[in-house]
């Protein structure tokens, strides 16, 4: 984008576009990228991804043996891991088997908590900023 010149005089670089002088940088990003990450910085991406964590939670079937894993640990072959069983629990603390979640993994409700209150967090903080109603 900025050619030989850009590379020769690093210090000073003349946008042919504004005919300003601006200092030469490598990871100088287009006024296309900074619109991209515009947009993205306003969406709400930690609120979706935590919503979809709970959906996810409640669409899995905690009696299947053999289920597909994001654990590093189950991944790399060990057989215990402090977070095992807590997916699966939060869901059947959801279906209401609240003995059969206990015995699964004791901190569902827990879980629960931490991510739904950081969901009304968000939210909250999502409403304040924007100024929604």
């Amino acid at each position: 984008m900025y050619g030989y010149y850009a590379i020769k005089n690093w210090k000073v670089l003349k946008n042919r576009n504004e005919g300003t002088f601006r200092h030469w940088h490598p990871f100088r990003t287009s006024a296309s990228m900074k619109a991209i990450t515009n947009r993205l910085s306003q969406f709400p991406l930690e609120l979706i991804f935590w919503i979809g964590s709970i959906v996810a939670i409640l669409t899995i079937d905690p009696s299947v043996s053999n289920h597909f894993t994001l654990c590093p640990l189950e991944n790399l072959g060990f057989d215990w891991c402090p977070g095992c069983g807590l997916g699966r629990s939060m869901n059947l603390l959801a279906r209401g088997e609240f003995q059969a979640s206990w015995s699964m993994h004791p901190l569902a409700m827990l879980a629960y908590v931490v991510i739904f209150s950081r969901i009304w967090n968000l939210i909250k903080n999502l409403k304040t900023t924007h100024n929604y109603g």
